[in-house]
């Protein structure tokens, strides 16, 4: 990916995403809207990274980007924000009102 291009990306991330928290909770670490209760990434320690399909699809079609494409972007992204190794990325995940009450008050 053309590094000029890759860096907008993630400046709009960035610039998107300024209002979420990154909340560490036992094994996951989440970024959550906590005004929304929106869940946009959970990523399990061990290396495997879940996003929210409707988020970052969106998002990705001001690049005209596939998500076969922009998979990797938003893993590599993560990798910059939360320093750490990304080795797997999966859509399919549900984030209930209750469970995102439930990270927004743990305490590590």
């Amino acid at each position: 990916m053309n590094i000029i291009l890759k860096k907008r990306i993630f400046d709009k991330l960035y610039e998107d995403l300024k209002h979420a928290e990154i909340i560490d909770c036992s094994s996951f670490i989440w970024v959550v809207d906590r005004d929304k209760e929106y869940c946009y990434l959970k990523y399990e320690k061990s290396g495997k990274l879940w996003w929210k399909y409707p988020f970052f699809n969106n998002f990705f079609l001001l690049f005209s980007m596939q998500q076969h494409e922009y998979e990797r972007v938003i893993a590599d992204w993560v990798e910059e924000v939360l320093n750490c190794k990304v080795d797997t990325t999966n859509f399919k995940f549900s984030f209930s009102i209750s469970r995102v009450e439930e990270v927004l008050n743990c305490k590590k």
